[in-house]
């Protein structure tokens, strides 16, 4: 009840009362002898409200934020979406005490300077998109009159180069998933990473279910994170694994499979048959295609493990785990494969995100075209048509 609130008569006390709502919504009733008393005390509610005054208590910045998440955000957000907001809100902590209607822009700048070199600019760009959101709201309701957003510079994110795998340094991998026992179990996972180009928490979250041979097609339709838990009692693990929608509508999609691919799944599913054999009533059958000896999902932290271990003993240098996605979408990129098309099998939003996440790539291809429309030409007009060397202009016609 944010409007003007209601003014009734209450006939037991021979009272006309006015029930409104402050700013923070808590919930007030004021009692008079006069309707008209009772309709003045309500143009001053309005003035004050009007000016965002109207508040039960002061609300700090902390308690807002939280608030805010809780009421505005979470019912629209995915439970991993959700979780990362909340990390963004744990770093205002230094901030946290100060009454959202004292907060200024000044002292925002400098939470996010005294960040500088601790948090990616990502981060610190998340922290901003979320503040900004809070006080946006904060101000519609009228517990603030100012958005000290509005004096704040959003972050400039930086973006790292892009690390992809050279071809040498694939054979490298696969050499040591082919023949170190240790790691010839997760060949399987390795190699679907690589010539699916899925991120790590969808291919972990595959079923069998979820795989056409007939079709020969392959349908991401779950993710899977390990997240904080929002509440957490002493004793219990502050996280919790979630099985949830993937990233972006466009990330619920279908892969065509090649024979290759289709076969090494077949090959894999046989092996898992071996595995429950061998493993018995340990064994956990829940449909998933990435799994131990015992039939249980791998997470994405312990099969992390495996993959820096795996750098390591291929004599490879610090990749992160992302970049078995990029050289995918790398190499299909300069093999021909049109945007459009690589940006359904990758799942992103559209085109023209793949396009600008592959930047590096696609300025590579124009200055290939270029090469090769220019070698083209020359071959057509022969070397007389090069001003820009000989710094001759060619007779033109009368």
């Amino acid at each position: 009840m944010y409007g003007d609130g209601t003014i009734w008569y209450d006939s037991k006390r021979k009272k006309y009362c006015y029930d409104y709502c402050d700013n923070d919504g808590k919930r007030h009733r004021k009692r008079f002898a006069t309707e008209k008393e009772a309709k003045e005390f309500k143009k001053e509610i309005r003035a004050e409200r009007d000016k965002g005054n109207l508040t039960s208590s002061t609300i700090t910045i902390g308690e807002w934020v939280i608030e805010f998440l809780e009421t505005y955000q979470k019912p629209h957000l995915r439970s991993s979406s959700f979780a990362r907001q909340k990390q963004s809100a744990n770093k205002l902590a230094p901030i946290a005490h100060i009454p959202i209607d004292q907060l200024s822009g000044k002292e925002i700048q400098k939470l996010y300077n005294s960040y500088d070199g601790i948090l990616s600019t990502s981060s610190i760009s998340k922290i901003h998109k979320l503040l900004f959101a809070a006080y946006k709201k904060a101000v519609a309701l009228r517990m603030v009159q100012y958005n000290p957003m509005q004096a704040v510079e959003p972050v400039k994110i930086k973006y790292k180069e892009m690390s992809v795998f050279s071809f040498s340094e694939l054979i490298r991998i696969f050499r040591v998933l082919r023949t170190n026992k240790y790691y010839k179990k997760y060949y399987t996972l390795f190699y679907l990473l690589l010539v699916l180009g899925c991120r790590i928490g969808e291919l972990l979250a595959i079923k069998w279910e979820d795989i056409d041979f007939s079709t020969a097609q392959l349908h991401v339709r779950r993710t899977i994170n390990r997240l904080a838990k929002y509440e957490a009692h002493d004793g219990e693990n502050k996280t919790e694994i979630v099985f949830g929608t993937p990233k972006t509508k466009n990330s619920r999609r279908t892969i065509p499979l090649t024979r290759t691919m289709a076969d090494e799944l077949a090959r894999w599913k046989q092996q898992q048959a071996q595995d429950k054999i061998r493993a018995g009533d340990k064994y956990t059958d829940d449909g998933f295609i990435i799994t131990n000896e015992f039939g249980h999902y791998f997470e994405q932290k312990t099969f992390k493990d495996y993959y820096d271990r795996l750098l390591k003993d291929a004599d490879i240098g610090h990749f992160t785990f992302h970049a078995l996605r990029h050289t995918f979408a790398t190499h299909a990129l300069t093999s021909g494969v049109d945007a459009k098309t690589l940006s359904g099998i990758l799942g992103h939003t559209n085109a023209s995100f793949t396009l600008d996440t592959y930047t590096h790539v696609t300025s590579d291809m124009q200055k290939q075209a270029c090469g090769i429309v220019g070698g083209f030409m020359e071959d057509i007009f022969g070397k007389e048509l090069k001003p820009w060397q000989e710094n001759e202009k060619p007779e033109t016609e009368p």
